[in-house]
């Protein structure tokens, strides 16, 4: 499932995603540098129960980072209920 610009933010937002997770340089606009660059797709479960997130480069489509998340209490449900 393609994440919108609003799902992005409430990762962002809620901390399953930051300069950590991504190894980004703390500056203004890193955030929307991943948002307006990648297409964000959420893929399903893997092995050890981690939602996978890709985000992939939109000119090649190449995936460029693999991301686990966890989520927490019903945050997945309001992700998924967000629209763009």
């Amino acid at each position: 499932m393609k994440l919108n610009k609003n799902q992005k933010h409430f990762l962002f937002d809620n901390y399953y995603i930051t300069t950590k997770t991504l190894d980004a340089v703390v500056h203004d606009g890193w955030e929307n540098y991943f948002i307006n660059n990648f297409v964000w797709e959420l893929v399903g479960k893997d092995r050890y129960g981690l939602e996978r997130l890709y985000l992939k480069d939109k000119k090649t489509g190449d995936i460029e980072y693999t991301l686990g998340l966890i989520f927490q209490d019903n945050d997945y449900n309001i992700l998924l209920d967000i629209k763009s």
